[in-house]
């Protein structure tokens, strides 16, 4: 079980951001270039935080985590963004639902603490919740180029396209791809060492973060972190408590804002529900040929933090509604996962039936002690 603190922590935060702007407000400060940096600099700590600990086991299950990282991803776009531009008459609902579209890393990883799951979806659960955040963040630059009525206004957000096209985006994807290009050849070049390894690699892994963040290249970092990895077991705790940190500001920052937002309480539920349920329609599609339960699990996994804050706050320059809707969806989608996956470990026999359903079978019947 996860710790009262841990749980409330989140709120407590954006909480925390939300007295502060009360006090102090918040009027102007997305319009800043230092606004702009800070909120890249979170969002690409998350994503390398993210994609540096996909588990190698992985591999083995590569054709399956594709999909779920790309068709997945693009589906719940689209049946979030077209449900919602329907209602709500707005195609800003495209762009809000690329921000929710990803299943947060590390609340998976609290998640599996105590998870049922078999090691094979455990492992596919991991990659997937790790890899759909650069997926979504490209999907959401993508969104600025289809359309048009988003252009970027103003060029204070850093390294963000100056303006929205097809020609702006072909170019930051070269961009993203020297990125990888040249922090792969490097890894390759020192992967023989023994001595001065891991340091080298740190090096690099600054270098790259450092110029992801000035140009806004954040599917370079995060590719980089499949393989810009030292040796030490301590780096990746390291890397942990940096992206819990990020979090955690993340959430003071969301707060901040929400001080002097509009917040729109209809629209944020709907979007939250939109997307849990979009999860289980891409979750119960494609993970066929895993054990029905698991496929239960996976289609009621998700969860969202740092990826889905960040992305409202790199937003709301171009978006005003970003914070005022992702914030309550967010606390929806998470509220929705804790009652249903509560549900499921309560009543075992709803468990039983919904993956009878699933896998075509009946479900079991409880063992009964005889009479005689």
């Amino acid at each position: 079980m996860i710790s009262l603190v841990v749980l409330l922590r989140l709120p407590l935060c954006v909480g925390a951001g939300y007295a502060l702007s009360r006090v102090l407000g918040s009027v102007g400060m997305v319009d800043t270039a230092a606004y702009g940096y800070l909120t890249a600099a979170l969002l690409g700590l998350g994503l390398y935080g993210a994609t540096s600990t996909i588990p190698r086991a992985a591999r083995s299950d590569a054709r399956l985590i594709v999909s779920v990282v790309t068709v997945g991803v693009v589906l719940k776009v689209l049946l979030i963004g077209c449900l919602l531009a329907l209602i709500f008459r707005d195609p800003v609902y495209f762009l809000l639902a690329g921000i929710i579209a990803q299943i947060d890393p590390l609340s998976v990883a609290a998640l599996l603490k105590s998870s049922p799951m078999s090691r094979r979806a455990r492992s596919l659960l991991i990659a997937w919740s790790s890899f759909d955040d650069p997926v979504t963040v490209l999907a959401t630059l993508v969104l600025l180029a289809v359309l048009p009525s988003m252009a970027i206004s103003g060029t204070n957000h850093a390294g963000l396209m100056a303006d929205a096209g097809f020609g702006t985006l072909a170019a930051d994807l070269v961009v993203n791809g020297a990125l990888v290009v040249a922090a792969w050849t490097f890894a390759r070049t020192i992967r023989h060492r023994r001595s001065g390894h891991d340091r080298l690699i740190i090096g690099a892994v600054g270098v790259v973060y450092a110029v992801a963040v000035w140009r806004f290249l954040m599917f370079g970092l995060a590719a980089a972190g499949l393989f810009l990895r030292p040796r030490s077991l301590a780096w990746g705790r390291w890397v942990d408590r940096a992206v819990q940190a990020a979090l955690l500001a993340a959430a003071v920052l969301l707060g901040v804002l929400l001080g002097g937002a509009d917040i729109d309480l209809a629209a944020g539920i709907s979007l939250g529900a939109a997307a849990f349920a979009a999860q289980i329609l891409v979750g119960l599609l494609l993970t066929r040929g895993l054990q029905p339960t698991d496929r239960v699990y996976l289609s009621l996994s998700q969860q969202n933090g740092i990826t889905s804050i960040v992305l409202a706050l790199t937003f709301q320059p171009i978006v005003p509604s970003a914070v005022g809707v992702v914030g309550v969806a967010i606390a929806a989608i998470n509220i929705l996962h804790f009652a249903c996956n509560r549900a499921i470990a309560r009543f075992p026999r709803l468990m039983l039936a919904v993956a009878g359903r699933i896998g075509g079978e009946e479900a079991p019947e409880p063992v009964t002690r005889s009479a005689g």
